[in-house]
């Protein structure tokens, strides 16, 4: 059942990885949120269903370093929302810097946001239900993500290539995305823990003194890793490296085009 009343909450999408396992075979990197599936990139795929629900408030992609257009390019339709502060940063180093440097980002804008919700950008299957189900249980509790138990059996891998210890599996758990939690709360586990190693925001949180509920995630909602996650992805990359050299000389020679008009202009003004 759908609830009644939605708060206000922002969307932090990440997109600033640089992708090192899925391009493993690769000879040039490819971010696998540019890739698509069905039709639709895995970016585009990752952010929509946040747009189907009442109360977002804004929306915070971050990128890595020179890929701002791909990103753009990548988000399809979605960039041409208005009604809402809709940015595109770039992110940090690692997923804890990328999302401090997005949360500030949110602070700066001075908007009246009662949550966020932080989302891997390559996780293209959320389905809107758990969205709800995620933010809801987040009004009542403060944070709350989409958690899966561990049902196989759990060991450690020795130094020695060997298993060195057999895990008891009792309360282990996958945790998933979309992470949602108190603005203000996780704002400030940010700027008090230092850590940048951090795995997920769930480990920053609760090392801040938080305690972050539990909401039954889905094995749907599974993120793309490695290059068989994507159906033809090889023929995808050798067609995007393709036309994303194409994109770039095109982009060269506009701006030399521009630098000789510029010149031209001083030329004419001197005289």
């Amino acid at each position: 059942m759908m609830p009644t009343h939605f708060p206000s909450f922002a969307l932090v999408l990440l997109a600033a990885g640089s992708s090192d396992r899925f391009n493993r075979s690769q000879k040039e990197s490819v971010k696998k949120e540019f890739l698509k599936i069905d039709g639709h990139t895995v970016l585009y795929r990752a952010g929509e269903p946040f747009f189907e629900i009442p109360g977002l408030s804004a929306v915070i992609v971050t990128t890595a370093e020179n890929a701002e257009d791909e990103t753009i390019v990548a988000l399809e339709d979605l960039v041409n929302v208005n009604s809402i502060p809709f940015l595109i940063i770039q992110g940090g180093k690692t997923r804890k810097e990328s999302v401090r440097i997005a949360l500030e980002q949110l602070a700066s804008l001075a908007l009246n946001i009662e949550y966020v919700a932080i989302h891997d950008g390559a996780r293209p299957f959320v389905h809107p239900d758990l969205i709800i189900q995620t933010l809801a249980t987040a009004t009542v509790t403060g944070s709350s993500v989409p958690a899966i138990r561990i049902t196989d059996s759990i060991k450690r891998l020795g130094e020695d290539a060997f298993i060195s210890e057999n895990v008891d599996r009792t309360g282990l758990i996958r945790v998933q995305t979309p992470q949602v939690f108190r603005f203000k709360d996780i704002l400030e586990a940010h700027r008090s823990f230092p850590d940048e190693s951090a795995d997920d925001d769930v480990e920053v949180y609760t090392k801040a003194g938080f305690r972050c509920a539990v909401v039954q995630g889905s094995e749907e909602n599974r993120k793309i890793t490695y290059i068989k996650d994507i159906p033809e992805a090889e023929t995808q990359i050798e067609e995007y490296i393709r036309e994303r050299e194409e994109g770039r000389k095109k982009g060269k020679a506009s701006r030399r085009m521009r630098e000789l008009l510029y010149q031209g202009d001083g030329e004419d003004e001197s005289r």
